[in-house]
């Protein structure tokens, strides 16, 4: 019993959204972004929204490029978040531990995790953000209403 119930839970496919966001190259590095993910095992790509152009919210520089990015995966939530930081890395996303306002190639972040309300790693789900935040609302919505 307990061996097919380990068995279940590993099948479990995680789904989520993740918003997706640059102001360096958007267009170029949310395309790369989105080949990376399409080239990961461990990743399957449901749907993703329009693009959206917003300011910059918190700091001076370049218009964003969003999009809201509807994912499953068998990982853990753990091992999605550290997947989602590598794939930034990888698309020459700099972080600066003093100042998270600055512009950036990649950032990607889990809005919606399985459509869980609560803190799951210290995080607040679904994000407190999308409804204050037009950036986020709009594609996230996109994709929701379909």
């Amino acid at each position: 019993m307990l061996e097919l119930l380990s068995k279940e839970i590993k099948a479990h496919m995680n789904k989520f959204y993740v918003l997706i966001g640059s102001n360096i190259d958007p267009h170029n590095n949310i395309n790369l972004c989105l080949e990376k993910i399409a080239a990961h095992s461990d990743l399957e790509q449901i749907q993703i929204s329009s693009f959206y152009e917003s300011e910059a919210f918190g700091m001076e520089g370049d218009n964003f490029i969003n999009a809201v990015i509807y994912l499953k995966s068998k990982k853990n939530h753990k091992e999605i978040l550290r997947l989602l930081k590598q794939i930034e890395h990888e698309c020459g996303r700099v972080r600066d531990p003093n100042n998270k306002f600055i512009d950036r190639t990649l950032d990607l972040d889990i809005i919606d995790w399985n459509g869980f309300a609560g803190m799951l790693d210290d995080k607040q789900y679904p994000d407190p953000e999308i409804q204050q935040r037009d950036f986020i609302k709009i594609p996230y919505l996109e994709l929701k209403a379909t």
